[in-house]
């Protein structure tokens, strides 16, 4: 029998970093449905929308320590 998700989980948490980025990586790429060029394409498109919006002055940045202190907050509840 296999290792459970949690075990296997704990096991990847101990690999170092560029090992679990290579992980990562590999996991996430075994998902592809043959569209990634499309996912990736449609990212680029939004990052630029946003991108022209902060630059018109219609959104605002959020601090980093803000926006990861909100999304824990979150978790909590």
């Amino acid at each position: 029998m296999g290792l459970s998700r949690e075990q296997l989980l704990t096991e990847a948490m101990a690999l170092d970093p560029t090992d679990r980025e290579a992980l990562a990586e590999a996991l996430w790429l075994s998902l592809d449905d043959g569209n990634r060029e499309a996912v990736d394409v449609a990212w680029l498109e939004e990052a630029r929308r946003r991108d022209a919006a902060f630059a018109a002055g219609q959104i605002q940045a959020s601090d980093l320590d803000d926006v990861m202190a909100r999304l824990l907050a979150r978790g909590r509840r």
